[in-house]
């Protein structure tokens, strides 16, 4: 560790009037680090530089969350988890933190089986699919029939009226190629990043309207067989759109695949059965606010909610967010700018957390917000062990940095990315997706505030894998080191300066729900 202490010196350049602020670091290393014209300098590494003793804290933090439970939007575990967040601000000597209301529907399996024929059939373990309807306590016993991967040609040779469709759920690919087409920067020293296909988007279900045209044809339940899971079992927490669906369904591991389209090719008697509760909660924004000196705000965010008991996806954004509150409230002189921290809800509810927050805010503080920052997955990298499990490469999972145009922030981004080695990274476009960027954060990018997001996508984000062993430990004070340098950057730059180039305005018209989060009614028909 570098032990240390800073001293401040304000200077003026005698052939420039740019102002200079340089930082002396004292201790087992030496040296100057100065922040000239929007630029900051140094000779030392990033692990030098991380910041000072902060990754136990973190980790801390990330097992603290975890430790409350499955965190699905409105559940126990969830709102546990607002009341944890507030304590923590309050604790870092923040005044200003405020729960904000979120409305969602806390959808709760109690019981889901899937039986095969005969009385005495043989079950097959399965998982109920989000937001889904639930059964009779009966259950739902009626033939099934086999539909490939639901295409139009498919529905059309087959009657599913008063039957159960099984179906082979297809998930899409995470593509470099497609990424590398995006980037405004790659930093990759090593060469790691592979070209083509890296791995199965498990959040992007490519087949999905496969669910509705088969609720539209009559059938009374759908059973999806999770073909391309890297992994043995059913539970996937997906899609999380937070829509209220009106047919029953569950998906099935793909080691139950052959057995199941078999007896659905025989038109074999299945027995769904799958029971829970579904009530309107009242979560909530946990919003904490560090006063700057200006009417002007810095906004930083990560969602609370999560899948399972998940250690990635988000308590580890969480710890790098409470991070920055800490040592944000901690110092003698306010930055400019207020810091506006949003622990948001909902994620795994469509993304409502954010969404109702801009709603909120729109013509009041985001007026005067300069900046968006969002902190969300610091993981290792994993795949398929060949025996139904995961074994981590020890590599951190490739990550994106959704930023847009803007000149000056692209260019403090990416001094940012390597000066603390956050290797395996790309910059890339937030629209090269769709309307909006995949990320808790998008509400901001399109309301047309400069923004930045943090995110990576391993395999094992949305089922009970995502366990403490799945953080990358050595990147968390990295990642603190790279946002707690862009707040700082950040905060000496007009807001005209930072607002060049987005490709979206304030005053633009609201943007359609992705394809990922749009609405039943929006879903559009198999091909």
């Amino acid at each position: 560790m570098v032990s240390c202490f800073v001293c401040i010196q304000w200077f003026h350049s005698s052939t420039s009037t740019s102002t200079t602020k340089r930082l002396s670091l004292m201790g087992t290393h030496q040296q100057s680090w100065w922040f000239t014209d929007g630029n900051y300098h140094s000779s030392l590494t990033s692990s030098q530089l991380a910041p000072h003793n902060s990754q136990l804290p973190m980790l801390d933090w990330i097992r603290q969350i975890v430790a409350l439970g499955i965190r699905r939007p409105g559940s126990p575990g969830d709102l546990a988890t607002e009341q944890y967040l507030q304590r923590q601000f309050l604790d870092f000597g923040i005044t200003e933190v405020q729960l904000e209301p979120v409305p969602v529907q806390h959808w709760a399996p109690t019981e889901t089986t899937l039986c095969g024929p005969g009385q005495d059939g043989a079950s097959f373990s399965c998982f109920a699919v989000p937001y889904t309807a639930w059964t009779s306590p009966a259950g739902i016993r009626a033939e099934a029939v086999f539909l490939g991967e639901g295409t139009r040609e498919q529905f059309e040779a087959i009657d599913l009226a008063g039957k159960l469709a099984v179906l082979d759920l297809r998930f899409g690919q995470f593509s470099a190629d497609l990424l590398r087409s995006g980037a405004h920067f790659v930093c990759d020293p090593a060469a790691t990043i592979p070209a083509g296909n890296l791995h199965a988007a498990t959040w992007l279900v490519e087949n999905f309207a496969a669910y509705y045209e088969a609720e539209r044809r009559g059938a009374l339940g759908l059973i999806g067989i999770l073909r391309d899971s890297p992994i043995d079992g059913p539970q996937q927490y997906i899609p999380y759109d937070g829509h209220l669906k009106g047919l029953p369904a569950v998906w099935v591991g793909r080691e139950s695949g052959q057995r199941l389209r078999a007896l659905a090719r025989r038109g074999e008697t299945l027995t769904l059965k799958n029971l829970g509760t579904t009530e309107p909660v009242q979560s909530h924004n946990v919003v904490a606010t560090v006063p700057g000196s200006t009417h002007e705000s810095i906004l930083l965010t990560c969602h609370h909610d999560g899948p399972f008991a998940s250690a990635v996806e988000d308590a580890s954004g969480l710890a790098v967010l409470l991070h920055l509150a800490r040592h944000f409230s901690a110092r003698s002189r306010p930055l400019r700018r207020n810091l506006i921290f949003v622990a948001s809800s909902g994620h795994f509810h469509g993304g409502i957390g954010n969404r109702v927050f801009v709603q909120r805010h729109r013509d009041g503080l985001l007026r005067n917000t300069v900046a968006a920052l969002g902190i969300e997955h610091i993981a290792e990298e994993a795949t398929g062990d060949g025996h139904g499990g995961y074994q981590l490469t020890g590599q951190a999972e490739l990550r994106v940095l959704f930023a847009d145009r803007g000149p000056r922030l692209l260019r403090l981004l990416e001094e940012a990315t390597r000066r603390w080695q956050l290797d395996r990274t790309l910059a890339v476009d937030p629209y090269l997706f769709g309307p909006e960027p995949p990320c808790d954060s998008a509400p901001f990018f399109t309301a047309g505030i400069p923004s930045v997001c943090h995110i990576s996508g391993p395999l094992y984000l949305f089922d009970p894998h995502d366990t403490i062993d799945k953080v990358r430990a050595d990147d968390l004070p990295r990642v603190a080191g790279l946002f707690q340098e862009l707040v700082g950057s950040i905060d000496s730059l007009p807001a005209e300066e930072l607002a060049e180039g987005l490709q979206r305005r304030r005053d633009d018209p609201p943007q359609p729900l992705p394809p990922w989060f749009c609405a039943p009614e929006d879903y559009p028909r198999p091909v």
